[in-house]
């Protein structure tokens, strides 16, 4: 692919979410509050701040890691058993392999024991612990992980073979704070309420009957991700390594991670509280990109009406920059019309495309064609 070795899917949507308590912070008696995040927002004096409602990053991910294990088992691509679990403590030292890991380990090394796995992966250099992890985690790839090794005291020095750093991969998947559109905040368009619950007892005795009150929060959020598909299935600590196993599950794992980003942003899959709090939503717009060249294209924000032309006209530029070093696919969703402003294509700037789509599904299921168009399966 000559310096085309970058492949990112990068997407902005803006979601109206009525009634939701996707992300509490903490309890204050019997005050449960939503996170809040600081917005920097323009006015007439410049600019000032508004605490609004947020879900942090660390919540999509974790949603997102969770369907990712489901349908990564599905397709039969390697998962442990806290990763279909929901727990992403992700092979973090000696300690927490031991105790959760220990048998995936054992599988994805063909050792006979328990010790030997832990053995050899003491013996290892970085770049083959990184891929040992891959092999067994589909998770552990796509989500990234910091694993440490463990350190024992030494009473003198050795000319031993100097002790090994932490092994560490950077995640593919990565996620903005869900935030409300600026132009929403502006306008009055973000709010958070207490609601009143009550457990209530036959007979009404002290200290049976409890007053609640959680706070949720209505907006048009902002939701921002990004997949690096190139780092998918790869060793990054040293790309000179080539596993075959991992070269054959390369794609479907690149599909799996795109799978699992789908279902999170059409159907709002994120969050907690649903059992009494499922949002009410609905996905305004959508703006999805597929990019292959020497650096990550990633769209602008949908922060305000003009973020699918800002992100179009920015690819241009890129594109006239780096010449055909530089493809930029991007599809978009507008249920905004008449309000959100969409881009006027230049036809002769081939090496940047925008199609309008009738659906948000339709504009990822359209970047997932292009992408699976190029990366092919072996043989």
């Amino acid at each position: 692919m000559a310096d085309l070795h970058v492949q990112n899917l990068s997407l902005t949507a803006r979601i109206l979410v009525n009634a939701e308590a996707l992300n509490m912070a903490e309890s204050v008696g019997n005050y449960t509050r939503h996170r809040k995040a600081p917005a920097v927002v323009p006015s007439e004096n410049g600019y000032s701040i508004i605490y609004a409602p947020a879900v942090s990053g660390e919540s999509l991910a974790h949603t997102y890691q969770a369907l990712l294990a489901k349908i990564a088992a599905q397709k039969g691509l390697p998962v442990t058993e806290m990763d279909v679990q929901g727990f992403f403590m992700k092979f973090s030292d000696e300690n927490i392999i031991k105790s959760y890991y220990v048998k995936d380990l054992v599988k994805a090394l063909k050792a006979k024991d328990e010790n030997e796995a832990l053995k050899k992966l003491k013996e290892m250099s970085p770049a083959d612990v990184e891929k040992t992890i891959l092999k067994t985690s589909v998770v552990a790839d796509v989500g990234g992980f910091l694993y440490m090794e463990k350190k024992e005291k030494k009473e003198k020095k050795t000319s031993e073979k100097e002790e090994k750093g932490p092994v560490k991969r950077t995640s593919a998947i990565r996620f903005a704070f869900l935030i409300p559109a600026l132009d929403a905040l502006i306008t009055g368009g973000a709010s958070l309420y207490p609601q009143l619950h009550v457990r209530y007892t036959p007979e009404a005795k002290e200290g049976e009957q409890v007053i609640i009150y959680v706070e949720s929060g209505s907006a048009l959020y902002t939701l921002t991700a990004q997949l690096v598909i190139s780092d998918i299935g790869r060793v990054l600590m040293d790309p000179r390594i080539s596993d075959e196993e991992l070269e054959k599950q390369r794609i479907s794992r690149v599909e799996a991670a795109i799978d699992a980003l789908t279902f999170l942003v059409d159907g709002v899959l994120f969050g907690a509280k649903r059992s009494r709090y499922m949002p009410q939503w609905d996905v305004r717009s959508i703006l999805v990109a597929f990019s292959r060249g020497p650096v990550e294209y990633n769209v602008s924000p949908g922060l305000a009406k003009d973020y699918m032309v800002k992100s179009y006209e920015r690819a241009v530029a890129l594109a006239k920059s780096l010449g055909n070093n530089l493809i930029i696919n991007l599809y978009g969703y507008n249920g905004e019309a008449g309000y959100l402003q969409e881009p006027v294509v230049k036809p002769e700037v081939k090496n940047v495309t925008f199609e309008k789509t009738a659906t948000p599904a339709e504009a990822l299921s359209k970047a997932k064609e292009k992408i699976m168009s190029i990366n092919k399966p072996l043989g």
